[in-house]
């Protein structure tokens, strides 16, 4: 007998909730189709092979403690009871030797839903059970949520907008924005790609020719990776050079415009952000930079959708200033078909209840703070590494010494994080490590216990998008393997041994939760929505801020002038930069002339389940462990396709293949994120000693060393050198 049930990923793929069809036969899961209650919600590969990493040969079915040293692989199967009690009984051992913040909460979204969230369970679990050091910031927009509620106020919230708003739009510009593989909501592509089939413009602004670019038959105007705060700053330039601005309505809705226009035509300082001055900088001719300004300006509305990787650089917190800047100069702030210039993903999901992480019962002292980037200076450094904004509380928080252990979820934090061997050795510090995972990743290598968690087809849940307004459910769809857990029960037997299980699970159950979550949501019709397993809001063509936008006299934001702050005096108080956004020449390093990039994939969510390998066992992706260079650096670097090289820089080394191609930009590098490390990072894995690790992991080459003041993750514009592997 087949059935067909309805389901969804949960992924940290930027989509997060697609509609899907569990295909069941006779009690196994033998496919995954698109669930037509979805309409044109379009799920991804990552989605469509949701079975196959359920019944992957490799996966971890039963608890397992370390029995060799750390980062050994060595093992031996436990029982729950004994595994949990390790556990519990290591957790207590720490917090009485060192306080709460001795241990670490690595927890992040590898599993998200209205209950299931590997992230949220954690922080709950600590919390109920005495208080823990927790992440602040993210890996995806760190610099943009830092910055954007300067500009915006408690508005930043309702700056999105909905992806079917593209049907008003008369120009796409996706400024670092690969929406068909980084996936900035399940409906934008859709969306996009109809309007370009329509006749739209679409233009991409990229390091790279991405697939988003070629599927689209997008305009791609190539770009350094990190400039593009310049080539922004002489648009605007060029802008009011011509008198393209409505000054008047524009000086509506934002303070800070003529220092902006001061800035950008000389009069502030002498130099002139012009086409000319920029295209030093970014590489794009002066001649693109011009013609794009009078197109832009001229075709309208017009949607500005910044992908998150401008902000993913040096000073990216400068990037998203300046998109919103674009906007609001353009006349396209606030209006259908056009954007606000912030994240995509900032307006309300449907009302749907929700579980609390407890955090508010504890004292502070039980609850300090570590940027997520920082996690391993955290570990390994203490009270001797930075400083952090607070925005919520106008304070600054500092790393609390003494980190002893962590307990990590829904996160392969070793190679996830930047500078693998820091992490590798802050892991190797610790007294002790528990991780929960469906498989054996890098991270969960380096730790003590390893607990076996259900994986998405095995577990009831609702999911709320980060992007857009509707509402997924599903049920199991088969039971669990093995002896696999939920994080739910994992979490909820861990704090009744530690005597907070009433504390946790808060005397109801896990479906129990579920129910009360329905009941306070908006679903009127319960009954059909678990039925169909998708629920639309009412409106589904949300434009941000547009009643600001339409009066912002009657509708002022929450910021000192009541208007979008492009100065904002806050920030240049808070953090010691610019009151407006600025340009600012990164340092350079004649030894790494190379500028490298680490996109998405299609192909895998992150250092998810097998770090880009098919769970066939075949070879990897075409994208794992490949360098893509132009042919212009190839030549000159004597480099032939699928030769090996090595790609180095202080943080460490990394030997891949060559991809040689006309679609990157010259001087630029290609690696993309989420390939593991081959076994180790030092290299040992497979025979070497020489510290280069042979897995093609991207963050071998990255720093904890972050944007600017968000101290976010720098994932692009990273500058490496290129060579020749020495055959040994």
């Amino acid at each position: 007998m087949t059935k067909r049930i309805p389901t969804f990923c949960g992924k940290d793929c930027g989509g997060n909730a697609c509609p899907l069809r569990a295909i069941v036969e006779d009690g196994v899961v033998t496919g995954i189709e698109r669930n037509p209650a979805g309409a044109d919600l379009k799920p991804c590969p990552r989605g469509y092979a949701l079975h196959q990493a359920h019944h992957a040969p490799d996966r971890l079915l039963a608890p397992l403690i370390a029995s060799g040293p750390r980062g050994s692989g060595i093992f031996r199967e436990a029982g729950w009871d004994e595994a949990l009690g390790l556990v519990a009984g290591k957790l207590k051992e720490v917090r009485a030797k060192h306080g709460p913040g001795s241990v670490l909460s690595l927890g992040s979204a590898g599993s998200s839903g209205a209950l299931h969230d590997s992230q949220n369970l954690l922080a709950r679990f600590l919390n109920a059970t005495g208080g823990a050091t927790t992440l602040t910031s993210n890996y995806s927009n760190g610099a943009a949520k830092f910055v954007l509620p300067y500009l915006f106020g408690d508005a930043y919230g309702r700056s999105g907008w909905d992806a079917n708003t593209v049907r008003h739009s008369r120009l796409v510009v996706l400024w670092g924005a690969n929406i068909l593989e980084a996936r900035l909501g399940t409906e934008i592509g859709t969306a996009v790609a109809r309007a370009a089939r329509e006749g739209v413009p679409v233009i991409v602004i990229d390091p790279r020719r991405s697939r988003t670019a070629k599927a689209l038959g997008a305009r791609w105007i190539p770009v350094r990776p990190g400039t593009d705060a310049a080539m922004m700053l002489a648009v605007l330039q060029v802008l009011f050079r011509d008198d393209l601005v409505d000054r008047a309505r524009a000086s509506t809705l934002a303070a800070g415009l003529d220092d902006l226009e001061r800035y950008v035509s000389g009069a502030a300082d002498g130099t002139v952000r012009s086409p000319a001055w920029a295209e030093s900088i970014c590489g794009v001719p002066a001649t693109t930079i011009e013609a794009f300004a009078k197109e832009y300006a001229a075709t309208g509305p017009a949607m500005l959708v910044p992908g998150y990787s401008i902000q993913r650089v040096l000073n990216g917190e400068e990037t998203f200033r300046l998109s919103v800047a674009l906007q609001i100069a353009t006349g396209n702030f606030g209006i259908a078909g056009g954007s606000t210039g912030s994240l995509n993903n900032r307006l309300p999901s449907p009302r749907l209840g929700s579980l609390s992480d407890l955090a508010e019962s504890l004292p502070p002292e039980a609850r300090p703070t570590v940027p997520v980037l920082r996690w391993a200076d955290a570990i390994l450094q203490g009270r001797s590494c930075d400083r952090q904004i607070d925005r919520k509380s106008d304070r600054k928080s500092e790393y609390t010494g003494g980190i002893a252990a962590a307990c990590i979820a829904g996160f392969n934090a070793v190679n996830q994080g930047s500078d693998c061997r820091k992490s590798e050795r802050a892991m190797k510090s610790l007294e002790f490590s528990v991780c929960s995972e469906m498989f054996m990743t890098p991270t969960a290598r380096l730790c003590d216990v390893v607990l076996p968690v259900l994986s998405p087809l095995e577990k009831e849940d609702i999911c709320a998008p980060w992007h857009g307004n509707y509402l997924l459910y599903k049920r199991a769809a088969v039971p669990p393997r093995g002896l696999a857990r939920s994080d739910w029960d994992i979490s909820s037997e861990l704090a009744g041994r530690m005597g907070a299980g009433q504390a946790f699970t808060g005397g109801r159950s896990a479906s129990a939760w579920l129910d009360r979550f329905l009941v306070e949501s908006e679903v009127q019709d319960i009954g059909a929505f678990k039925e169909s397993g998708v629920y639309f809001g009412k409106d589904r063509e949300r434009v941000g801020l547009a009643g600001f936008a339409a009066d912002p006299a009657a509708f002022p934001l929450s910021t000192p002038s009541g208007k979008v702050e492009l100065r904002s005096e806050d920030y240049a108080r808070d953090t010691g930069r610019a009151a407006i956004p600025v340009w600012t020449d990164p340092p350079a390093d004649a030894r790494f002339p190379l500028l490298l990039i680490t996109p998405k994939t299609i192909h895998r969510t992150h250092s998810q389940g097998g770090g880009g390998q098919p769970w066939s066992g075949a070879a990897p992706q075409p994208d794992s462990g490949q360098l893509t260079v132009s042919k212009a650096d190839a030549a000159r670097l004597a480099l032939v396709d699928g030769e090996l090289c090595v790609v180095e820089n202080d943080s460490g080394a990394v030997q891949v293949s060559i991809l040689v191609s006309d679609d990157i930009a010259p001087g630029v590098v290609c690696l993309h994120e989420g390939a593991w490390l081959a076994g180790r990072a030092d290299g040992r894995a497979d025979g070497g000693a020489d510290g280069v690790d042979r897995g093609g992991c991207a963050n071998m080459l990255t720093t904890t060393e972050g944007t600017g003041p968000a101290g976010a993750p720098v994932m692009h514009g990273i500058p490496v050198a290129v060579r020749k592997a020495v055959r040994s």
